[in-house]
C-alpha cells in the first residue's frame, strides 16, 4: 500500500483529556497546536475536521460522544485518515481499542498514531498497536489503583462527595490558599424544621405515606423546592447518616474500572463511616431508633440469577402459615384463593417473588424457581 505521508488525504484530529480541571482543558488547546507543525509538514494533506472530547474517561469508547460521531462520520466516508497523538488518547480499552480500529480499516479510514509512530494500515501495525494498548490499558488500571487510594485518604479526612442537594443543608464552597477547592455544608433553618419533623413522625409510629400526605399538607418543599413528594425520598433520609453528623462511603461502587458503571452496595464492599465538618440536624441516638424500625420491616432476598442479595419490604402476616412459610429465595408467601365452585375455594400460598408486578420476561429473570404452591383445604 502506498505510504499514507504522500498523496492527498482528507485527514481529521482527535484529541482528548480525561478531567475537567482547568489545567487540563489548556493542555487540550496545546493538543490541538501540537498538530500544525505536523500538517504543515505534509501539504497535501487536508483537514477537514477536529473531534475533541472534554473531561471524559478513555476506559469506555460510548462515554465519547465526540469519539462515537468520529466513528459515525467515517462509516460516511467524509474523511480518509485519522490524526491521533498517541494510542492512550484514541481508548484506555483494548477491546475498544482493536475493534474500532478495525472497523475503520474495514471502512478504509486508516489511524495514525504520531508520537508511536504506528499506522493501522501498515502490516506490523496491528501487532505493535496492540502492545501499546495493552500498556495503556494497564496504565488505566494502575491510575485507578491511585485514585481509589487518595479517594481513601480523602475520606479518612471527611471529605464530602457528590454533587446533589442535600435536604436541610446549604452547600458553601471555599477557595483554599492551594487553590483547591473545599465544599462545606451549613443548616438551612427551613428545610431542617422538614428533616425534624420526617423523623419526628417516623418516631411517633406513622407510615412513609402518612409523613408524605402530612408533608404536602403543611406545603414543606423537598430539596429541589418542589411540593410533592415521595415515599422514595423520605425514606432516603430516614436512612442518611449524614444527618446525624457521619458522612457514609460506599453506598455504591465501581467493580470495573474500564465500564466504570456504579451498582448499589449489598455489602460486597465495606462501607466507611466518618465524622463529618457539618452541623447535624438529627441525634445518633435518634437515628439509630429510626433504623431498627426500619430494620424489623425488610428482609433479605437472593436474586437467583446473579447471587446478589437485595432487600424488599416486610407486610404484616395475618394467618400462621403466612408468618411461618419463606421461600428458598428469601420471600414471604402470599395468599392465595383458587375457586372451584361460586361458594366453595381453595386457600394457598405462593411465593411473592414469583407473582410480582411486572412484564412476563421481567418477572422470569428474577422469579424463585418454585412454581408451585402450598394449599390446604
Amino acid at each position: 500500500m502506498i505510504n499514507s505521508d504522500f498523496g492527498k488525504r482528507r485527514v481529521v484530529i482527535y484529541a482528548r483529556v480525561s478531567t475537567e480541571h482547568e489545567a487540563q482543558i489548556s493542555a487540550l488547546e496545546n493538543q490541538v497546536d501540537w498538530y500544525k507543525p505536523i500538517l504543515a509538514a505534509r501539504p497535501e494533506w487536508e483537514l477537514v475536521g477536529q473531534y475533541i472530547d472534554e473531561g471524559i474517561t478513555g476506559t469506555s469508547a460510548e462515554k465519547r460522544p465526540q469519539f462515537m460521531k468520529m466513528i459515525k462520520d467515517a462509516k460516511a466516508r467524509k474523511f480518509d485518515m485519522i490524526i491521533i497523538r498517541e494510542v492512550s488518547r484514541f481508548a484506555r480499552n483494548t477491546v475498544d481499542t482493536l475493534q474500532y480500529t478495525r472497523e475503520l480499516k474495514a471502512g478504509g479510514v486508516e489511524v495514525f498514531f504520531i508520537n508511536d509512530n504506528i499506522k493501522t494500515f501498515d502490516g506490523e501495525g496491528e501487532l505493535r498497536f496492540t502492545i501499546m494498548a495493552t500498556l495503556a490499558q494497564d496504565e488505566s488500571r494502575k491510575t485507578s489503583v491511585r485514585v481509589k487510594s487518595d479517594q481513601q485518604t480523602s475520606m479518612e479526612n471527611g471529605t464530602f462527595y457528590g454533587n446533589g442537594n442535600i435536604l436541610g443543608y446549604k452547600r458553601v464552597q471555599t477557595l483554599l490558599p492551594d487553590n483547591k477547592k473545599q465544599v462545606d455544608f451549613i443548616i438551612n433553618p427551613d428545610q431542617a424544621e422538614t428533616v425534624k419533623l420526617i423523623y419526628e413522625m417516623y418516631l411517633a409510629g406513622n407510615g412513609l405515606t402518612k409523613i408524605k400526605e402530612e408533608l404536602e399538607r403543611r406545603g414543606h418543599k423537598t430539596a429541589m423546592g418542589k411540593t410533592r413528594w415521595y415515599e422514595t425520598v423520605i425514606g432516603h433520609v430516614l436512612k442518611n447518616t449524614f444527618y446525624c453528623g457521619i458522612i457514609t462511603y460506599h453506598k455504591e461502587y465501581t467493580p470495573d474500572y474500564l465500564t466504570q458503571k456504579k451498582i448499589k452496595n449489598y455489602g460486597e464492599v465495606e462501607l466507611i463511616q466518618v465524622k463529618g465538618r457539618h452541623e447535624p440536624i438529627i441525634t445518633e441516638e435518634d437515628f439509630e431508633r429510626v433504623q431498627l424500625i426500619m430494620a424489623s420491616k425488610i428482609a433479605q432476598c437472593k436474586n437467583i440469577n446473579t447471587g446478589r442479595r437485595t432487600t424488599t419490604g416486610k407486610r404484616p402476616r395475618t394467618t400462621v402459615w403466612g408468618k411461618l412459610l419463606i421461600c428458598e429465595c428469601g420471600h414471604k408467601f402470599n395468599t392465595r384463593n383458587w375457586y372451584r365452585t361460586a361458594t366453595k375455594s381453595n386457600i394457598g400460598y405462593q411465593c411473592y417473588n414469583s407473582v410480582r408486578t411486572g412484564s412476563y420476561e421481567s418477572r422470569k429473570k428474577r422469579a424463585c424457581p418454585l412454581t408451585v404452591f402450598a394449599a390446604r383445604r
